[in-house]
């Protein structure tokens, strides 16, 4: 950007939030609408309701602002001059971005805003093509920061410190969280430096399990800046790809480095009852074999958006000499040498346990595609999320100016590039369709990265596996469902056998809301929400916002997400502690 650009971009911002500013001065929502593109978003996060929404165009937010507005109490409006904050003019995209800052009834905000030129205006008006606004907290209950680290005027230890908050937490946690993977470490991260007291249980023997029990080349495919933890980011030196153990052992540390109170080998019992009259909760916990019985005002269930393993329905097992596994259970390829090998599936998982089983020389490979496939390689996903989450923004800007952008609107900007995208990888395509592969470019050519929040998979970002299919080396069956076994085949619906003496299935996994009907109840779970996929403004369904059962909420998604939300996830908790937020009943 230049100086020029900057100015430019400066003044175009400066006179917008001032127009901005006397809209909300005028109490008219109407006002506040024609600031905005008749295309224009607004995104809500805990300013206007105490819940995320995002609303698009005129119409819509004019009805959504005018019986929120008034209790809100939006002031004094300004530009936010910190760094990374300040006004910036993307040339490509011709957008003017901005950081802004303001006040409401229970505490200070800050917002994004999105300018574009207004073609439709003679005079080339700027207005907005999308406003985030946030709270950023609650007035006298903010977010603390780092501790002087000095205790009882130098005469009292940190061990002696810490040990004393563990208990008072154990006897009486206010949230009980399930869960300690990096979600749920991010979360309880988030809660204790807002002063919610938490206890995290863990059902595997250390945290990081969760990790190191998958297949051992697994590495996460978003870079490192996408993938760290809150208040926590990765070192200099750290990958750029995290591989499974070496993320493991990052969470590991994670506890002991934030003072998370985290019992592992623990895990609630069914089934745990809510008190609707004292808005508390009875768990019985076994904690490595000891039951204890704990009364938190709220649960978070944090297990991950995955729940068990999903098998398809295959006719005939018992009749198969060989082994069946699902890639929760892969282990590596070493045990398949020489075998020949069917993978049912082919997005990530897939994709990476082909390419482990012809380097540890199984006799064949077949890849199994029901459907079609999002494939991009590594270098793409790499070169998109760089943008996104560039090394050298500090990772909570880069996570807001990301959520500035309502999913459904960043669809319509990715498939407007379809065309682009296809372009782009036709060298990792190359042959890909000649051996049977069918490929797509997401929902609406918008690329694999919105699959995540729509499907959490589908796609796969290509490290190798596209060369070994356009080889040869791993065989693609296309368009079929595994119908029957044999003693040594895989029947499909088509009629065809396969031999096989190892099936192995990359199915992808259960919803962990209906996994956790064994824990909480049908008469539980089904006052809940879907859990993730998008509603029908392009928000995240069922997590960090009530689910519908007083008391009971779901973090869920990638390493961005937790971060993010976990500040929503916190406050909507505190203010239903602080009377703000009337709870579900």
């Amino acid at each position: 950007m230049t100086t020029m650009q900057q100015a430019q971009a400066h003044s175009l911002s400066s006179s917008w939030l001032a127009q901005f500013d006397a809209a909300f001065r005028s109490s008219d929502p109407n006002t506040i609408a024609a600031c905005f593109l008749p295309t224009g978003w607004l995104r809500d996060i805990l300013v206007f309701t105490w819940t995320n929404r995002s609303l698009e165009g005129h119409a819509k937010i004019t009805s959504y602002l005018t019986p929120t507005l008034a209790n809100a109490g939006v002031r004094d409006i300004k530009p936010d001059e910190r760094a990374f904050r300040r006004a910036e003019y993307n040339p490509q995209t011709r957008i003017v971005g901005a950081g802004f800052t303001f006040e409401t009834a229970v505490g200070p905000g800050e917002g994004w805003v999105q300018l574009m030129a207004d073609a439709a205006s003679a005079s080339g008006e700027w207005r907005a093509i999308t406003v985030l606004m946030t709270l950023v907290d609650i007035r006298g209950h903010e977010e603390q920061g780092p501790e002087s680290g000095v205790y009882g005027g130098h005469t009292l230890a940190w061990s002696d410190i810490a040990r004393e908050r563990r208990e008072k937490i154990e006897r009486d946690p206010h949230v009980l969280i399930i869960g300690a993977g990096q979600t749920g470490l991010n979360v309880a991260a988030r809660f204790k430096q807002m002063n919610i007291p938490t206890l995290v249980v863990e059902k595997n023997d250390r945290v990081g399990d969760n990790w190191r029990e998958r297949y051992p080349t697994l590495t996460l495919h978003s870079v490192k800046t996408h993938s760290s933890m809150l208040y926590q980011p990765f070192h200099e030196n750290w990958p750029i790809f995290a591989p499974r153990d070496k993320l493991a052992q990052w969470l590991e540390q994670y506890p002991e480095t934030h003072d998370l109170v985290i019992w592992t080998r623990s895990r609630p019992l069914p089934t745990p009852s809510f008190n609707p009259t004292t808005k508390r909760w009875t768990v019985f916990i076994d904690r490595d074999g000891t039951q204890v019985t704990i009364y938190p005002k709220h649960i978070v269930i944090a297990a991950g958006t995955l729940g068990a393993p999903h098998y398809p329905v295959v006719r005939d097992p018992q009749l198969f000499r060989g082994v069946t596994l699902h890639a929760a259970h892969y282990h590596g390829g070493a045990p398949f040498t020489g075998k020949r090998v069917i993978v049912v599936g082919a997005a990530n998982s897939a994709a990476d346990i082909c390419q482990d089983l012809v380097f540890h020389h199984a006799k064949s490979v077949t890849m199994i595609q029901r459907s079609s496939t999002c494939v991009v390689s590594s270098a793409f996903a790499q070169a998109q999320m760089w943008k996104i989450w560039p090394g050298d923004v500090p990772v909570p800007i880069a996570d807001f100016k990301a959520n500035a952008t309502p999913i459904t609107l960043q669809k319509r900007w990715l498939g407007a590039m379809e065309a682009q995208m296809w372009e782009a990888e036709k060298k990792t395509h190359r042959g890909l369709r000649e051996a049977g592969l069918k490929l797509n470019m997401g929902v609406d050519g918008s690329g694999p990265f919105p699959l995540q929040f729509e499907r959490f998979g589908g796609f796969w970002l290509d490290v190798g596996c596209a060369a070994l299919i356009r080889e040869g080396k791993v065989k693609v069956k296309q368009g079929v469902e595994a119908s029957h076994f044999t003693e040594d085949s895989l029947v499909f619906t088509d009629g065809e056998a396969l031999p096989a003496d190892v099936v192995i299935y990359a199915t992808s996994y259960d919803s962990i809301r209906d996994n956790m009907r064994a824990l909480f109840s049908d008469a539980v779970i089904d006052r809940t929400d879907v859990l993730w996929g998008l509603d029908a403004e392009g928000e995240l369904r069922g997590c960090y916002r009530e689910s519908g059962h007083p008391g009971l909420w779901f973090a869920a998604g990638n390493f961005a997400v937790s971060r993010f939300y976990s500040k929503q996830l916190a406050l909507e908790i505190k203010a239903i502690e602080l009377g703000l937020l009337a709870q579900a009943s």
